[in-house]
């Protein structure tokens, strides 16, 4: 039974390989297009699309599924070698692997919120009054929705300046990802702790 689960957990972690492969392609046409690009599509559509349902998953034109699609990929691997390992099932493993995965999701797209943010702040500083390239205005309408909602809390509808919002957004934003990192380390030891 052992030789089982481990099988099956490198089949799923080959499959991995391969929908990062192919996640690698499809950003370039000309190799999305070829042999090798559409028989891996063939293979990995059908499971990515599974995850493309999920509108929170999406950002603007860009989508995110693919992270959380590889993410459940790594809770099934894990468990297949937890089995394989230990013979065991645990629900609260299972849960704390999940939660995990999640929180990956996330984490990342609230660090890339800061990273983006951040190079916004220094550009705000630095650029003066300069004419703004097609970057700068691609990144504010990609920042504005949040830089919005955090200034309706914080000003309601006061004439605040652009740099302070941007500023205030940012503490905002870093505050929220280390609490919930916080909240995700103490769920994760309460599931692993679960009797079941």
């Amino acid at each position: 039974m052992q030789d089982i689960f481990l099988a099956l957990a490198s089949v799923v972690q080959l499959y991995s390989f391969l929908c990062v492969i192919y996640i690698l392609l499809s950003w370039v046409p000309d190799l999305r297009f070829s042999s090798v690009g559409r028989f891996l599509s063939a293979l990995c559509e059908p499971f990515l699309n599974l995850f493309r349902r999920f509108r929170f998953t999406r950002i603007g034109p860009i989508d995110f599924s693919p992270i959380l699609a590889l993410g459940a990929l790594s809770v099934v691997s894990m468990t297949l070698n937890r089995l394989a390992r230990t013979g065991t099932f645990s629900a609260g493993y299972i849960l704390a692997a999940i939660v995990q995965i999640l929180w990956s999701f996330f984490s990342f797209l609230l660090t890339l919120l800061l990273l983006f943010l951040l190079v916004r702040v220094i550009y705000d500083f630095t650029s003066g009054r300069k004419m703004r390239s097609d970057f700068w205005i691609m990144l504010d309408n990609f920042l504005n929705p949040v830089i919005r909602y955090v200034s309706q809390l914080f000003f309601r509808n006061r004439n605040v300046l652009y740099r302070t919002r941007l500023l205030v957004t940012f503490c905002a934003v870093l505050i929220v990802r280390l609490g919930m990192e916080i909240a995700v380390q103490r769920l994760t030891l309460l599931a692993l702790s679960l009797p079941v």
